[in-house]
């Protein structure tokens, strides 16, 4: 993908499944890992799951982050499926999951496009940042061995 001039990777990873059994644990942390080593990170919130299970994935995906390092500031947190649901709703969704200003979110849909030219700006204005922090560094990451 390109993003005013600059080559931009995306890359998407499993979903998060709660009760999963423990030989998979550690594969499935191990396959997050590479999220450490990325620029930003969109964290996609079905926001139309009743809220008990919306807060249950929620505190599991963001608990599997934090332990493994990622950093609240590269995350993105788009509340996708949000066209059934009125202003309210949606900040009933930010404030159970306590999507404040610190953290940067976006309610959006997959379905009819809501919100997709600013999600993609912002994605844009992070990179954005992201080259201008580090025009002195050479441009290709290398990740694993």
């Amino acid at each position: 993908m390109t993003i005013k001039q600059e080559v931009a990777l995306i890359s998407d990873t499993v979903g998060f499944i709660s009760k999963l059994p423990a030989y998979m644990i550690e594969a499935f942390k191990s396959t997050l890992e590479e999220l450490l080593y990325a620029d930003m990170i969109i964290v996609v919130i079905d926001a139309s799951d009743h809220l008990d299970e919306l807060r249950k994935k929620f505190k599991t995906c963001y608990t599997t982050l934090n332990e493994i390092g990622v950093e609240v500031d590269k995350m993105v947190f788009a509340l996708n499926k949000s066209e059934s649901l009125d202003e309210d709703e949606i900040l009933d969704i930010v404030d159970l999951l306590e999507l404040n200003e610190s953290k940067k979110w976006i309610d959006i849909s997959a379905t009819t496009q809501k919100n997709m030219n600013k999600l993609k700006e912002i994605i844009s204005n992070i990179f954005q940042n992201d080259i201008s922090n580090n025009k002195d560094k050479v441009g290709v990451k290398t990740y694993g061995n």
